[in-house]
């Protein structure tokens, strides 16, 4: 038996981000409307750089604001606040800048962390099994040339465990705002794919 480990780095193709919609009003009606309203507003100058596809409303929720009177007596409601996060995909890299400028100028209130991911990670996810059992299937070798052993036929194959996807860097939402400016402060980094696998061969006397 003999063991093969790899992991590839593979550059991410695509980001999420979720950005806040608020609105405040005396009522909670008035809150939840002008809150439609911005964000329709919003989702439409959103959408002339990702598909609609890419657009998802993700939460939404609407509470009081209390006002504490300074003699400590009971809390008062002073208003509501209607609150629309909103997921933002952006499937071009190139873009996020882009995305992130027109978010914040077509009224989102707040910007969420931004993650990276991959699309499809078949591909890499094979590589990094590949390159595990070549790397055991090179361990073999070497151990049946240093023992005097002659390698027979590939009796089992083995994935240790499932492969483990790390994830690029995630970008909070203060350092995503200091980062604004320079494109390269945002870059995403690598997303690491590790793979572990055991080959067991027939082995004979040469």
């Amino acid at each position: 038996m003999v063991h093969g480990e790899a992991t590839v780095s593979v550059e991410p193709d695509i980001a999420q981000l979720d950005v806040g919609v608020l609105s405040q009003a005396e009522t909670s009606q008035a809150a939840a409307d002008q809150n439609s309203a911005k964000s329709k507003q919003f989702v439409s100058q959103l959408q002339r750089l990702i598909s609609p596809a890419g657009i998802n409303s993700v939460s939404l929720s609407i509470n009081p604001n209390y006002r504490y009177p300074k003699d400590g007596g009971a809390a008062v409601i002073a208003g509501y606040t209607a609150s629309n996060t909103v997921r933002l995909t952006v499937t071009d890299l190139s873009q996020l800048r882009n995305v992130i400028e027109t978010a914040t100028q077509a009224g989102a209130s707040s910007i969420n962390r931004l993650t990276f991911d991959l699309k499809d990670e078949k591909a890499a996810r094979a590589r990094a099994l590949a390159q595990a059992a070549s790397q055991a299937q090179s361990g073999a070798d070497a151990l049946a040339s240093s023992l005097k052993l002659r390698i027979g036929k590939l009796i089992r194959v083995e994935e240790v465990q499932p492969v483990v996807i790390s994830p690029a860097r995630e970008v909070e939402a203060s350092a995503l705002k200091e980062a604004l400016p320079d494109q390269a402060a945002i870059a995403p980094g690598t997303i690491q794919i590790h793979a572990s696998v055991n080959l067991v061969y027939a082995a004979y006397q040469r």
